[in-house]
């Protein structure tokens, strides 16, 4: 048996139930480092997703977790990273329930906006001769943003809350859930989809006058102006926004 062949049973043995797979092992010790390092992967799972634990349960998140961990390895140096695909698994365990792996999601969220690089937002003294037209948003990079069909972040912010939290329900219409940092603190905020839209052109490389337009396309003129100024307004309010990169209008 060559050294990749004893490293790809190895691995097989501690991720499913198989015993041994062949390898030259005897005794219990394969099965005692199998039960560790399965534990030490759950372990990590319910402590980066503390309200999806909370909302299934722990029979069915640990259900869930020894899915996850039968079909993924970690792959860095510290666990703080296993789980990032997650919401993805539990989104496929329970098709009918749009409210838990958005709550997985926003337990990642969170986790990840809270450890984000500390960042100043812009100053708005310094945007007098901004080129709009020009302008392209640069937002902090604690931001998170997901498309959600259920009300997961008023059950989320209830189990955060530790109050008892509505039953699960769909949106009457889409919407986004926002997350960042201000300060040392995790923000969450709901937004419609079309600041979900803006948001995402922006961080594409679009400019403002691109997303002006995409308002303009939705909402008409008048209705475009009034949806950018209130957007803006509510971005340089919550300190969403770092930098505004734009040449200055020419003073001549």
């Amino acid at each position: 048996m060559t050294l990749q062949e004893l490293q790809r049973r190895f691995c097989e043995s501690v991720r499913d139930d198989h015993p041994f797979h062949g390898l030259p092992i005897n005794g219990d010790g394969l099965g005692v480092y199998r039960n560790n390092y399965r534990e030490q992967l759950r372990s990590s799972l319910r402590t980066a997703f503390p309200y999806l634990t909370l909302w299934l349960g722990d029979s069915e998140f640990d259900r869930a977790a020894e899915a996850h961990i039968a079909l993924h390895f970690p792959h860095s140096w510290t666990l703080d990273h296993y789980g990032h695909d997650f919401p993805e698994t539990v989104e496929i365990l329970f098709p009918q329930d749009p409210e838990i792996p958005e709550l997985a999601w926003l337990d990642w969220a969170m986790a990840e906006a809270l450890v984000a690089d500390d960042e100043q937002p812009v100053d708005i003294e310094s945007l007098d001769g901004v080129d709009w037209d020009a302008a392209r948003i640069v937002f902090v990079s604690s931001l998170r943003i997901s498309v959600a069909r259920s009300n997961a972040a008023e059950i989320w912010a209830s189990l955060e809350e530790k109050s008892t939290p509505s039953p699960a329900t769909l949106s009457s219409e889409p919407h986004a859930l926002l997350v960042w940092r201000r300060d040392l603190l995790p923000c969450l905020r709901s937004i419609p989809i079309w600041e979900f839209q803006i948001i995402s052109a922006l961080r594409h490389g679009f400019s403002f006058a691109d997303a002006c337009e995409i308002l303009r396309l939705r909402f008409g003129a008048e209705g475009a102006i009034n949806a950018a100024g209130g957007m803006l307004a509510r971005w340089f309010s919550d300190e969403l926004i770092v930098t505004i990169d734009a040449n200055p209008r020419s003073t001549l």
